[in-house]
């Protein structure tokens, strides 16, 4: 074989060889390729200064739709859950993935986990990156010195009686007046006869047979001595008219 031969082979083995890696290549990174993290709202490492509404994550593949799949979890500084559990692909860029979190979250480092399923090659793929809260908080009021505030003076305060002697005085005199209750329940505990003495009003009803004795009595005794009278005068006229 010539040396003209030689090189003519050598030159077509060359040529084909390109041929095939020009082929090759583009399959191959095609059949490696996954929907790998592209960006993201917040970026990784981000400090944002008050809690996001939503993790906001785009991939370098379009995601297949597949329940179960396609993941975007987001926990909090005490490795809990902070998500509402709603991950959706975009129905306009099937690239970008969504999820939303919970409100008023507190200061801290948050990792936010994917998992995705390509729908270029059915490949699947994960990672995880994270972002930190840092709100400003509000400053404490500040409080009063002890000099700040003015020392009341002592003045001289003339003497009087406390409020303890004033009252116990007439704390006294309202023991020593008993009251119309207490009153009551001593006329009460008297005995009988003390009890009934007072102003007395006899009882008219048991003196009345007695009064009517007494009259009819009387007015017999007086009948009786108008009869006795009566009697000497009607004698004396009687010898009157015989003489």
């Amino acid at each position: 074989m010539s040396q003209t031969q030689l090189r003519n082979g050598i030159a077509i083995l060359f040529s084909v060889g390109v041929l095939l890696a020009a082929v090759h290549y583009p399959l191959s990174t095609a059949v490696l390729a996954h929907a790998d993290y592209d960006d993201t709202v917040p970026a990784v490492g981000e400090v944002v200064s008050q809690a996001p509404q939503q993790v906001q994550v785009w991939f370098t593949q379009e995601l297949f739709r597949r329940e179960g799949q396609n993941t975007l979890e987001v926990y909090g500084p005490d490795d809990q859950r902070v998500d509402l559990d709603d991950a959706a692909i975009d129905d306009d860029n099937r690239k970008l993935m969504t999820v939303s979190l919970q409100s008023d979250l507190p200061n801290g480092v948050y990792t936010v986990r994917w998992r995705t399923l390509s729908a270029d090659d059915g490949d699947t793929a994960e990672g995880e990156f994270q972002f930190t809260i840092q709100a400003d908080e509000p400053e404490a009021e500040a409080t009063p010195t002890a000099t700040s505030s003015p020392v009341p003076t002592a003045t001289a305060v003339p003497d009087q009686p406390s409020p303890t002697n004033t009252a116990a005085p007439e704390r006294a005199e309202t023991e020593s007046t008993p009251s119309a209750s207490d009153q009551a329940s001593d006329e009460s505990e008297l005995p009988p006869d003390q009890a009934d003495q007072g102003l007395e009003i006899p009882c008219m009803g048991s003196s009345f047979p007695v009064l009517l004795l007494l009259g009819a009595f009387l007015l017999a005794r007086r009948r009786k001595r108008l009869g006795e009278r009566q009697a000497p005068s009607n004698s004396r006229s009687l010898s009157g008219k015989n003489s």
